[in-house]
């Protein structure tokens, strides 16, 4: 019985250290066309550190801190899931655009959602090319609401 016991302890803290042991970035990997609204969302949720970020931030003259359409004062509630964020920096978006790309910062807790327009040429020779220009980045808050954004 005793053995029994023992072993099953042991199962139960090795699952509990291989459940703790995710990669940074492995936040779910998932490519979405959303047909409707002509974008594709990439899903794969990368890390950033916004720390890293803030100071070349402060210093960009196009950057927006107030003014948006989701603030303290009106945000829903927490994220929940990453589509959350997406619908968040979504409506701070001007310009039209056909790919995000979501990234995440575990220690802050913001969402950095970047906006681009992908174009594809054909050469005569079958080849094709993807230029891809960013447009707007929108950073959201893990508690729902939009802390900044700036154009290119």
């Amino acid at each position: 019985m005793k053995k029994i016991i023992a072993f099953l302890l042991v199962a139960i803290i090795s699952m509990t250290f291989f459940a703790c042991n995710k990669d940074d970035g492995d936040l779910g990997k998932q490519t979405t066309v959303d047909t409707e609204n002509g974008y594709t969302l990439v899903q794969e949720v990368k890390p950033f550190e916004f720390s890293k970020e803030e100071d070349t931030l402060k210093e960009m003259k196009s950057v927006r801190v107030d003014g948006f359409k989701v603030t303290k004062e009106n945000a829903k509630g927490a994220i929940k899931i990453k589509a959350d964020a997406v619908e968040i920096a979504r409506q701070e978006v001007s310009e039209n655009y056909n790919q995000i790309q979501l990234f995440y910062d575990r220690t802050r807790g913001i969402w950095k959602t970047v906006f681009s327009v992908t174009t594809e040429t054909t050469a005569e020779d079958g080849t094709i090319t993807r230029d891809s220009v960013v447009k707007e980045t929108v950073y959201v808050d893990e508690d729902g609401y939009t802390l900044l954004s700036f154009k290119q």
